[in-house]
């Protein structure tokens, strides 16, 4: 028997065995939070910047449609013939009004002479106040302008108490009389009431959710729009530098308070447009919060690793401590029996056992006593060794797979929550927009229908959804050419861009069956399984009766009734072209009220306009229903007669009217009888058609009808 071989101390598979796993748990846990920590809040922090990017640009757009649309209103009003040759404040007041009923943010609308007194302004604010000194009056000389307006009270009038500083936006432009001369400035003040409710209502999704600030910041950096405690106060940050530079975008930065926050930053206005304003819009998130998700998963993970970590561990230790119990007893029976004297009567008893270490000094042990004991055990222990490999390379497979499918499922619901996180998103940006959101595929079925789409229309999306759209809102005149354009779209979404890059307005049916006219704004959205065809819809019935108004307005004379200068302006020329075409002759009549200026200053003004509306009521009431009666200016009315048979006509007419215009006037404080003048120019079927030698004849014979007290009929 070969002498024992020298001792060592060597581990055990138990310890081993439980090491090795706990290692390789460890490594695997902190090589997971690397790619978490680089990966996963470096999207976040990513989609955090993007998000509050949208923000920015959506206050943005909304801050400049709201200061083009008072500039769009001072342009109207320079524009509108009653405040460009208004002489009478009450009624140019009610023109006012009538604009800040439409808009009630708009706190006062004031018209300034020249000479820098306000003629004329809203609920009367201000009326002869000298204006001349401020900014809004120097600015709105030469073209329209818009700035902001510093918190402080109307002068002059104080105003009610609010718990924020009052702050007003001034838009004001230039008023010119029809001749070009510069009659005065028009100043439209907007309260900054709807900055706050726009904030409030559109950006409220946005806060509740992500906890966002919205700072809105004039040039000199000062933050006239923000969250509580901030407004008022001077900011200086990288964004803000940015953003007045003309840059938009997101980064993350230290502001005052210390913490560190993610913000979006954008600039309203157009560079060198005086008619716009240039802020600074700032949205903030701090980036504890943007990234809490991601910080959430990333102390799962490093938790779920640590438990792992911990049952493998003890569960190694379990294991290995079951799977060497039998080898350490045979390993001590070997040793036993190599230690015995070579002559001892009885050697201890060796079981036949498998293992490592333990077989190794069984081997050398019985490889003396039993030769061929030994080559079986050699070849039975040969074989255990590649079948332990077999079974650990199958075990580490298996732990790879399952690892890899628990990192895809970790994967797939990160995903599918962030997919739920943007459909959501989507849905209240949809549903909060101002214009009707409508989804159709390529058949004209409605696919998304926005709360917008509901109140504009009637029909909830449940009952829409699925439906076609032309059967429901298209009157049926208008339904084969929407088919016709949906059926082009669909057939090349390319070759349509020109119906997709324009504005169509259309006339819908409500589900009340009403006429509802709208400005529609199609887009092509491709998809991976066809494609969508997205529609604004935008309520244009408020334009429509507004522009009617002006209209009629624009033609009429607002003290008579009548039509006015330009309305007589385009009906003379039609009445001289029928006269043409029906070879009939016309007639035009020049009146004017002998001795009205002395009744006007002897009785004041309201007299005067009254004597004016009877006057205009007996003309009228004289002529045929076919003539047109109409005021150029001050007392000075013009009649056109049409189907004339003989000059002699139009001196009868002339002659019953006179009589009916002699007849005395009764006023409220008087009654007046007063002579009119009448100047009669005829037009030939062949005569050219020149309006203002027609309109000169007709006035010179008026004149010298005044001046001679005789009836003459303008000749040619």
């Amino acid at each position: 028997m070969l002498p024992p071989a020298p001792a060592t101390t060597r581990p055990r598979l138990t310890t081993l065995v439980t090491v090795g796993v706990s290692a390789t748990v460890l490594l695997t846990v902190l090589s997971l939070l690397i790619l978490v920590d680089h990966f996963a809040i470096d999207y976040a922090r990513r989609e955090a910047e993007q998000r509050l990017q949208q923000l920015s640009w959506q206050m943005r757009s909304s801050l400049t449609g709201i200061v083009r649309k008072a500039t769009g209103d001072v342009q109207l009003l320079s524009e509108l013939p009653r405040i460009r040759e208004g002489k009478n404040p009450v009624e140019v007041r009610r023109v006012l009004e009538s604009l800040q009923k439409t808009f009630p943010d708009y706190a006062w609308i004031g018209l300034a002479t020249p000479d820098g007194k306000v003629f004329a302004a809203t609920q009367g604010v201000q009326e002869g106040a000298d204006v001349s000194a401020r900014d809004w009056f120097k600015a709105g000389q030469d073209k329209i302008r818009a700035a902001d307006y510093p918190p402080a009270t109307l002068p002059g009038r104080k105003l009610p108490y609010n718990a924020d500083p009052w702050r007003f936006v001034d838009a004001s432009g230039p008023v010119l009389d029809a001749n070009g001369q510069f009659r005065g400035v028009v100043c439209v003040r907007m309260s900054w009431g709807w900055a706050r409710r726009m904030v409030q209502t559109v950006f409220a999704p946005a806060n509740l959710q992500y906890a966002a600030d919205v700072f809105v910041v004039r040039s000199d950096g000062v933050a006239i729009l923000g969250p509580q405690g901030m407004e008022e106060q001077k900011i200086s940050s990288e964004s803000l530098a940015l953003a007045a530079s003309g840059a938009s975008g997101a980064l993350k930065e230290t502001w005052a308070d210390g913490r560190d926050y993610l913000t979006g930053y954008a600039r309203t206005g157009t560079p060198g447009d005086p008619a716009t304003l240039d802020w600074s819009i700032l949205v903030r998130q701090p980036e504890a919060l943007a990234l809490s998700g991601a910080r959430a998963l990333e102390r799962q993970i490093l938790l779920l690793g640590a438990i792992l970590g911990a049952v493998m561990a003890i569960g190694a230790a379990i294991a290995a401590g079951r799977l060497t119990r039998p080898l350490n007893a045979l390993s001590r029976a070997i040793e036993e029996r190599l230690a015995a004297p070579a002559d001892a009567a009885t050697l201890p008893d060796v079981r036949q056992n498998d293992s490592y270490h333990e077989v190794q000094v069984l081997s050398r042990s019985l490889n003396e006593m039993l030769n061929n004991e030994q080559n079986h055990l050699g070849a039975l222990r040969g074989l255990n060794e590649k079948l332990e490999s077999t079974v650990a390379e199958r075990t580490r497979e298996i732990a790879r797979k399952a690892l890899q499918l628990e990192r895809a499922l970790a994967q797939e619901q990160s995903t599918q929550q962030l997919l739920q996180e943007r459909a959501a998103e989507l849905r209240a940006i949809l549903d909060n927009a101002h214009d009707a959101f409508i989804a159709l595929d390529p058949g004209g079925v409605v696919r998304e229908w926005n709360l917008q789409a509901e109140k504009l229309l009637g029909w909830k999306r449940t009952e829409v959804i699925g439906q076609p759209l032309a059967a429901m809102m298209l009157p049926p005149l208008l339904r084969r050419a929407y088919e016709r354009d949906m059926r082009q779209l669909a057939e090349s979404a390319g070759g349509a861009a020109s119906l997709l890059s324009r504005r169509v307005e259309l006339m819908l049916h409500n589900r009340a069956g009403q006429e509802l006219p709208v400005e529609v704004s199609l887009a092509y959205v491709p998809r991976s399984s066809g494609h969508l065809f997205i529609a604004f819809l935008h309520d244009i019935s408020e334009r429509k009766q507004l522009f009617a108004s002006m209209e009629a307005m624009a033609l009429n004379d607002t003290l008579t009734g009548l039509p006015n200068r330009r309305a007589l302006m385009q009906a003379l020329p039609e009445a001289l072209q029928r006269a043409s075409r029906l070879r009939q002759s016309c007639a035009v009549f020049f009146l004017d009220l002998d001795r009205f200026k002395q009744v006007n200053d002897r009785y004041g003004h309201e007299e005067g306009d009254e004597l004016l509306r009877q006057f205009a009521e007996r003309v009228r009431g004289a002529v045929r229903k076919t003539d047109t009666v109409g005021r150029l200016a001050g007392d000075e009315f013009v009649v056109i007669l049409e189907m004339l048979h003989s000059d002699a006509d139009a001196q009868e007419m002339a002659d019953k009217l006179l009589p009916a215009l002699q007849q005395p006037f009764v006023l409220k404080t008087a009654t007046v009888a007063l002579s009119a003048s009448i100047g009669i120019a005829i037009h030939h079927p062949d005569d050219p058609q020149d309006i203002e030698a027609l309109l000169s004849r007709a006035d010179r014979a008026m004149y010298r009808h005044k001046q001679e007290g005789l009836q003459l009929r303008a000749r040619r």
